[in-house]
């Protein structure tokens, strides 16, 4: 019987720390309209993606076709050459919720180290294994500015993991895709990104958005 009920709480607290490890492996973006200009709004309007897979090559997803039809997941083949791959699974929630003529503009980013850190030794976030951007023009590539067509408005990009407080961030635009990329050596230079902005100047974005500015890129990206 006193066997029985260690065994018990043994193999309980194996599946919970297998629950916590696989919720901790996911990324999840959260995607809200602009309303009241915040994420903790009204969830029952917020849109999410969810995925514990990690891509072998770069991986496009339009908001617009993932989130129609009152989907609730898909997977897509990641490598064209590999005879083992499983593909790249998702999962989606409240897709009931999505808003064809909604501005999407705010987000909020959840990739939590598996290890349980929210930093290293030296107080810093640690890197993620995947890399998250996201676009203002379908199919993931800049678009124009509707005030000035000559003007490409920026992306944005994390390669950290996300802490267990990380807040909304908010986009000068609505958000219509989003990339999910490997990392690799060379990606690993530095310092990791949170929400870094790149192929737009700070001066032709609002103040606050100017302040988040941390690599200058021109041209399109997708790598």
């Amino acid at each position: 019987m006193f066997t029985s009920t260690i065994l018990g709480a043994g193999l309980g607290l194996l599946a919970s720390t297998r629950l916590v490890t696989a919720q901790s492996l996911n990324l999840t973006l959260t995607f809200y309209p602009d309303e009241d200009n915040t994420c903790s709004g009204d969830d029952s309007k917020a849109i999410s993606f969810s995925t514990s897979g990690y891509p072998l090559v770069q991986s496009c997803f339009n908001l617009n076709e993932i989130f129609a039809n009152n989907s609730t997941g898909g997977v897509r083949n990641s490598s064209s050459t590999s005879t083992s791959d499983q593909g790249l699974r998702w999962a989606i929630t409240n897709s009931e919720a999505w808003d064809p003529n909604g501005n999407y503009s705010h987000v909020k980013y959840e990739q939590l180290d598996p290890t349980g850190r929210d930093d290293d030794d030296d107080g810093k976030i640690t890197w993620s294994s995947r890399r998250v951007n996201i676009y203002n023009g379908d199919d993931c590539l800049q678009a124009s500015s509707p005030d000035d067509e000559e003007e490409l408005l920026p992306w944005f990009s994390w390669t950290c993991h996300s802490s267990e407080d990380d807040h909304c961030r908010t986009v000068p635009y609505d958000i219509k895709s989003f990339i999910i990329l490997p990392l690799d050596d060379d990606d690993m230079d530095g310092k990791c990104l949170d929400f870094a902005l790149y192929g737009a100047s700070a001066r032709s974005l609002p103040h606050t958005f100017g302040a988040l500015v941390t690599v200058m890129v021109v041209g399109f990206f997708l790598l």
